[in-house]
């Protein structure tokens, strides 16, 4: 069955102010273990992009196998996967990032026993060892959990003819495993490129944290669900509240793992940009992206990307997902 990205991105948009908490509290989740892994988010998006290869080459060899399996995964992917060439140039190309870095991080994935490289080949295997089944079982938990509302909203709305169960996605997500995961890195990938573009990762993540707080607590305080907002009209809405606070480089340092003297380099520089201000008590929030001619020729078409980015890994794991009772509306 196929599910149209560009119908999902619009119900994204329409609702932004209550669909994007989800997204911000996966994305938040995500990043934090990518810098659990390497503790270099620049590091962890190498090794994702390499991962990422490894697992379109499983698909096309065990497609429709019980080897898709999470379980079987694990009891056959044990050590070093099979070689694959490694190119700095198309790692660089494909993420954006400067060769120069790539080969840096190469270097320190080598060193921290990520991957095993054959100079002699130009190739390089992946430890599948350490990408254990705790760093699995968490992606899988925060992308069903954010699927799993995505679609309950859409079923509510009548974007959906069937609301979506998350045990039963989970539960087949558990069986096609490394089906979804090429999907989710995908959109990983993606995403994370786009914005490198604008900022780096380690300003991407305390905006993304700081975007976080804000939806949390303006889901809290919402006396009335159906004042949804799209994701212009948010912004303006934002500030009309006077109680929504930030959050100081002291908790930002805690929750992202990101010593505090580099918080403070980096919250300067996203002050400098707009995207975030600095309140009499020191706490950091979204800046007023409206009423900036720069933000609105640099922010907002990164955002709109985002967004036409979940509408097409909604349809992706809907159509793995596949069943009868789904369809488009």
């Amino acid at each position: 069955m196929k599910f149209e990205p560009t119908k999902l991105s619009k119900v994204i948009e329409r609702n932004f102010s209550y669909l994007m908490h989800d997204f911000y509290e996966m994305q938040t989740e995500y990043m934090q273990s990518m810098n659990n892994l390497c503790g270099d988010l620049d590091a962890s998006f190498v090794a994702m992009f390499l991962t990422n290869k490894f697992y379109q080459s499983e698909i096309k060899e065990n497609y429709l196998s019980d080897k898709v399996t999470t379980k079987n995964f694990y009891q056959e992917n044990k050590f070093y996967t099979p070689l694959t060439k490694f190119k700095v140039s198309e790692v660089s190309k494909a993420i954006g990032i400067p060769r120069e870095t790539v080969r840096r991080k190469k270097i320190k994935l080598i060193k921290n026993k990520f991957i095993k490289f054959n100079e002699k080949k130009e190739s390089f295997s992946i430890n599948a060892s350490l990408i254990n089944k705790k760093v699995f079982e968490s992606q899988i938990k925060i992308s069903s959990k954010m699927l799993s509302n995505y679609c309950t909203f859409f079923f509510d709305n009548n974007v959906l003819s069937k609301d979506l169960d998350i045990v039963s996605f989970k539960n087949d997500v558990e069986k096609k495993f490394i089906m979804y995961l090429p999907i989710f890195l995908n959109f990983q990938i993606s995403y994370l490129t786009q914005w490198r573009k604008f900022i780096d990762m380690e300003c991407l993540y305390i905006v993304v944290l700081c975007a976080l707080n804000t939806t949390t607590q303006i889901r809290r305080k919402s006396n009335n669900h159906n004042e949804i907002f799209d994701s212009r009209e948010i912004f303006t809405q934002i500030f009309k509240r006077t109680d929504i606070f930030g959050l100081n480089s002291t908790s930002i340092a805690d929750i992202t793992k990101i010593p505090r003297t580099t918080v403070l380099r980096k919250l300067a520089i996203l002050e400098k940009l707009n995207l975030l201000k600095k309140d009499k008590n020191k706490r950091y929030e979204t800046q007023d992206l409206v009423n900036s001619d720069y933000l609105k020729k640099t922010f907002y078409p990164n955002l709109q990307n985002t967004i036409r980015l979940l509408g097409f890994l909604l349809s992706k794991c809907l159509e793995v997902y596949f069943s009868k009772e789904f369809k488009i509306t």
